[in-house]
């Protein structure tokens, strides 16, 4: 068995991180345009009180967009790969309570859409992959020893 090639490796971290930096900032900027569309979609799922929905609504945004901003950035793209990994975790604990209660609502991902179930569950599956791509990135941004 070969080892893997560190340019191979390299690249793909980079490509990897280009592909969550442009999903994190349109995402994060599609809520930012509409806070009171995202807010009402937050408030759907019925986990936040009330008074944390506005809030919530109007950071987690921003958090989407710095963290695709830091992952560009070799110096800070581990913790943003980090971050990354908490929020895609949370957006799936989230779709995925919502099925289970056997709730049908638009998650607010990327925009207003139509609620449906078949939708939260893509949505749900991409959470996956996302946090699978920001694993790897995480992982092989580990410091090296020199």
């Amino acid at each position: 068995m070969t080892k893997p090639n560190p340019d191979r490796m390299r690249y793909a971290k980079v490509v990897i991180s280009l592909l969550l930096a442009g999903v994190f900032i349109y995402a994060g900027l599609d809520k930012i345009r509409n806070p009171l569309e995202f807010a009402d979609s937050v408030t759907g799922f019925g986990i936040l009180p009330q008074g944390l929905v506005s809030p919530f609504a109007l950071g987690l945004p921003t958090f989407e967009v710095l963290c695709g901003l830091l992952i560009l950035v070799s110096r800070s793209r581990r913790v943003a790969a980090l971050a990354l990994m908490l929020i895609t975790a949370m957006f799936f604990m989230a779709l995925a309570s919502a099925l289970f209660r056997g709730l049908t609502l638009d998650c607010g991902c990327f925009g207003a859409g139509a609620p449906s179930r078949t939708r939260m569950g893509w949505e749900a599956a991409l959470d996956v992959v996302l946090f699978g791509a920001s694993l790897l990135v995480y992982l092989q941004s580990r410091e090296r020893p020199a």
